[in-house]
């Protein structure tokens, strides 16, 4: 077993540009951009165009409305987003099931990667020439948090959630074991309790986070209900640029 840096930090600011500001190259920063479901329902009908029939399938699995939307948007983003680095068209994109069930984009050119997530009215994607993971969560006060406390985190990650304002704190440190778990895709298993979740640098063993590489972790708002963390492969920071996208536009 090899001992694994995890580094992880907490932006107190956040300051979001509008894509047009953007030439959508991979370059050595992150890119981490931010969809607001409701501010696209008028596009369902068109935005669904771009989906293959497998995703329109699974968009009529979902039970609630709000859900099949929100996919919808999230897919079309996805394609959008990502076909606009690519140089192709959204509709033309074609995805692969990777290593440990991980999607990939097919492309001839650079490599590139990227992660979703979404909830509440929000949908997160982040890209990168560097593996991310990148998971968002609302903070639901009603939640029963204290239930899962015990089989999730340790002892001292109890201890920080159940100070001042315990549902943020608690979403906060789950948003950082799920983007490394996204990111390594390992998925949720009984070692989801050792993966290190609070502030500063950490030394953990390999298996536990199912990689060998350091890992940097970088936590966010997406607005006052919603916390975000982004997590990356690398033993250097890497910039990271916050961004909107309309999909009005295409």
């Amino acid at each position: 077993m090899e001992a694994v840096k995890v580094e992880i930090r907490y932006l107190d600011t956040v300051e979001w540009q509008q894509d047009t500001a953007h030439n959508f190259t991979i370059g050595d920063e992150i890119d981490v951009w931010r969809i607001k479901t409701a501010d696209h329902l008028s596009l369902i009908a068109q935005l669904i165009k771009l989906l293959m029939p497998d995703e329109i399938k699974r968009a009529e699995r979902y039970y609630q409305e709000k859900d099949r939307q929100r996919f919808i948007v999230s897919r079309a983003a996805l394609r959008t987003i990502l076909g606009r680095y690519l140089g192709q068209q959204p509709e033309d994109l074609r995805f692969e099931i990777g290593p440990n069930k991980k999607p990939f984009v097919k492309t001839t050119g650079a490599a590139i990667n990227y992660n979703v997530s979404h909830s509440d009215e929000w949908v997160t994607i982040a890209v990168s020439k560097t593996g991310v993971g990148i998971d968002t969560e609302k903070i639901d006060r009603s939640f029963a948090y204290k239930e899962i406390l015990a089989d999730n985190f340790s002892g001292d990650e109890i201890r920080f959630i159940n100070q001042s304002n315990p549902e943020e704190k608690f979403i906060l440190l789950w948003t950082r074991k799920e983007a490394i778990t996204k990111l390594t895709s390992q998925g949720l298993d009984e070692r989801i309790k050792n993966i290190p979740c609070l502030d500063g640098n950490h030394l953990t063993n390999s298996n536990i986070i199912n990689s060998p590489k350091a890992i940097k972790l970088v936590s966010f708002r997406l607005d006052s209900s919603n916390l975000a963390t982004l997590a990356y492969e690398s033993k250097d920071a890497i910039a990271i640029q916050f961004r909107d996208i309309d999909l009005t536009s295409i």
